[in-house]
């Protein structure tokens, strides 16, 4: 019995030590395998120092020089259609022509009542005539004369009434004719071959000219922005003067703009003025309607320090970035910031100039991280000044 518990025992302290062995390996093996990450890839821009123009920009929309409505004057069913659409039309081109039987008609008859009462002149005018010296002598009373000559005046009266008639019958005639009234581009016609128009109404506008050769961009100021631009000196509002243009596409407009007035009144709707600019348009770029955004220089920021706006953290007033520090490790720095440009952040504040800060985004780094920097070269860094 001895003997059995001797060799349980002997057997247990074996498997014991193989155990043990085998989590001694296992650890080794662990600790071998064990895989020291490489230090992660990140965006580093240096700060740079520069003259700053400082903009004001507001949203602006393009009208023509000349925005003309196209209308009918009479109505009637259109009979033709003479341009194309989207073309450019001269002063006194044919546009549209309208059924003009009923009109000339009227024309007939107005000039067969004009006829009617000028025989009635001559009729009455040789009574007059055949009236007045037999008053003289005596064999016809005054009160004849009287009724001859006003049935003379009477008959020019009718003449010149059927005189008017006439002349607004042919007018009426002439509308049936409908032509541009200015050089322009006319837009989408609302009436085809056999729709019927009405007069000047408020769905009579047949098609729309404009004169894109100049066009006028309006934008509108709050009430704040006014007294503020309001107060400034006349040299400064002299300068404010010239606007640039921003189109949609975040392109500049290659010509500057006038300002030409601002409206008399403050829309009490809005709490915003109106205020208009001119710009030429050799090459037919802006059209009526068009969103654009007017951009007024309001002066020059001197050597200020510039970082790429997405390379700032902001929580609500406190400003953040990212520091790239000789030894490649990031370290937080707290900035005070003046106004932006383009994609741009005036740090007026924390920084200076040839300064890296790193642009991570959304990556999971901690402060003190060893990173490989990814120089950037934003704007131009040959621009520094140092």
């Amino acid at each position: 019995m001895s003997q059995l518990l001797t060799r349980v025992s002997t057997t247990s302290k074996c498997l014991i030590g193989v155990f043990a062995f085998l989590i001694m390996v296992g650890t080794g093996c662990a600790k071998k395998q064990a895989v020291v990450m490489p230090p992660a890839k990140v965006t580093v821009i240096k700060a740079i120092q520069k003259d700053i123009p400082l903009y004001e920009e507001y949203v602006a929309q393009v009208f023509g020089l000349s925005d003309v409505e196209v209308r009918s004057r009479v109505e009637g069913w259109i009979t033709g259609v003479h341009f194309k659409e989207g073309s450019q039309v001269a002063k006194g081109d044919l546009l549209y022509t309208i059924d003009d039987i009923q009109y000339k008609t009227k024309v007939d008859a107005a000039g067969s009542d004009l006829a009617r009462a000028r025989t009635e002149v001559v009729r009455a005018k040789s009574e007059l005539d055949r009236v007045k010296p037999l008053t003289e002598l005596n064999a016809l009373s005054q009160k004849d004369l009287d009724n001859a000559d006003a049935a003379y005046k009477a008959a020019l009266a009718e003449e010149s009434a059927a005189k008017s008639v006439l002349q607004n019958a042919q007018i009426e005639l002439g509308y049936t004719k409908v032509y541009a009234l200015i050089n322009g581009v006319i837009g989408i016609s609302s009436a085809r071959v056999g729709d019927y128009v009405r007069g000047v109404s408020t769905t009579s506008i047949l098609a729309t000219i404009s004169d894109v050769t100049r066009v006028r961009v309006r934008f509108q100021l709050s009430e704040r922005e006014f007294l503020r631009l309001a107060r400034l000196d006349r040299a400064e509002i002299q300068r404010m003067k010239k606007v640039e243009l921003l189109l949609a596409d975040g392109t500049l407009y290659p010509l500057t703009g006038d300002v030409n007035f601002a409206n008399r009144e403050i829309d009490p709707k809005t709490g915003t003025i109106t205020v208009e600019s001119t710009f030429d348009n050799p090459n037919g770029l802006l059209r009526p309607g068009l969103f654009v955004k007017v951009r007024v220089l309001l002066g020059t920021f001197k050597n200020a320090i510039l970082i790429p706006q997405r390379a700032v953290f902001q929580l609500q007033s406190v400003f953040q970035v990212f520091s790239v520090t000789d030894s490649s490790t990031l370290k937080a720095s707290m900035i005070e910031m003046g106004p932006k440009s383009g994609d741009g952040w005036v740090v007026t504040k924390g920084l200076k100039a040839g300064d890296k800060v790193a642009v991570i985004g959304n990556a999971n780094l901690t402060l003190n991280s060893k990173i490989e920097e990814v120089p950037t070269v934003w704007p131009d860094t040959t621009k520094v000044k140092n």
